[in-house]
């Protein structure tokens, strides 16, 4: 049996009760190296995801093997990539706060006529997207920064959306910024790992950065 479980955004405070009773009975723990790091007292084989595994050898070995997930295991995450190697009836997903899910509980943001489109190695037509849905989340590369969708925007001729930029979510240096497309355009920061809520909504400046 694999187990795909969801850590939540960064932090420890984010890790579910289920998601680490799963932890603590793994044989083998799988997940990036800065997962890896939140639960080294488990005892047990620990392997860092690296370019080049052998994924077949890896799922099959014996033991309980748990596969650590950042956010929520479905939502452009890790479980695609085990799906393609582990029949679904010989997996188990144990679901996650997303990012998605804290940074619109951070800005007090209801989640409906929304979509979340991710960028991560793929194209996605934006700006048909957020002229579809009142708010869009992307998840971002180092190709696709908020500048990059600042620019497709403008491009697109959507000049009057609110984007909202979270960065390091959950962690001590969380940073989330409100920005025009003008504004988002012109900025020539280097953006930390981050994820953009582009709306068309209208909070007050002095509620959100009560929130922030």
């Amino acid at each position: 049996m694999v187990t795909v479980v969801g850590i939540g955004p960064g932090t420890w405070e984010y890790v579910t009760p289920a998601a680490l009773q799963k932890i603590e009975g793994a044989d083998v723990l799988v997940g990036g190296k800065r997962q890896l790091a939140l639960f080294q007292d488990i005892d047990c084989i620990k392997i860092p995801f690296e370019k080049g595994m052998d994924f077949p050898v890896l799922f099959h070995r014996t033991g309980q093997i748990v596969i650590l997930a950042s956010g929520d295991p479905g939502l452009y995450g890790v479980l695609n990539l085990v799906l393609k190697y582990v029949s679904k009836e010989y997996i188990e997903v144990i679901p996650g706060i997303s990012s998605v899910q804290y940074i619109m509980a951070k800005l007090r943001m209801p989640m409906k006529n929304m979509a979340v489109i991710s960028l991560h190695g793929r194209e996605e037509d934006i700006a048909s997207k957020v002229k579809e849905y009142d708010t869009l989340v992307v998840l971002t590369d180092e190709n696709h920064d908020p500048r990059f969708i600042a620019q497709i925007l403008k491009q697109g001729g959507i000049k009057d959306r609110i984007v909202y930029v979270g960065q390091n979510l959950s962690y001590e240096n969380e940073k989330i910024e409100r920005y025009t497309v003008e504004e988002l355009m012109e900025n020539q920061k280097k953006f930390d790992i981050n994820l953009v809520v582009i709306t068309c909504g209208n909070m007050p400046l002095g509620s959100l950065m009560s929130v922030l």
